[in-house]
């Protein structure tokens, strides 16, 4: 049976069909037509067989191929995840630490800061 991909592929209108339909019952006549459409149904099914049998042969190798690139990409996509995060975090504690310097200093740090701003500032005490 002619379906409407069948018809779209083939580009057949259906007046050419009715043609085609009434040339075959000239040509063959009305005895042979079913053994006709059975031979041509079976040679169908024979090419989709085929075809299907193709297809999944190149799906086939084609997943032999896809399988070390799917892992060069998970093995890329990881390493990618942890650069990224490793490059975020740096980035969070460089600006904690420029938001509250003055909090992580220690004794000794004050004491530095004190120093340096009397040298630079000898007026102010």
């Amino acid at each position: 049976m002619l379906t409407s991909n069948m018809l779209l592929f083939l580009d057949i209108s259906g007046g050419e069909i009715i043609i085609i339909l009434l040339v075959v019952l000239v040509v063959l006549g009305p005895d042979k037509i079913p053994s006709f459409v059975k031979k041509a149904s079976e040679i169908l099914r024979y090419v989709r067989k085929a075809t299907d049998n193709i297809k999944e042969e190149i799906n086939k190798e084609t997943e032999a191929i896809q399988q070390p690139l799917k892992a060069a990409y998970k093995s890329a996509s990881s390493f990618t995840e942890n650069a990224q995060k490793a490059v975020t975090d740096t980035l969070d504690n460089i600006k904690i630490d420029e938001d509250k310097p003055l909090e992580k200093d220690n004794e000794s740090n004050k004491e530095q800061k004190e120093d340096i701003d009397k040298e630079l500032n000898p007026n102010k005490q």
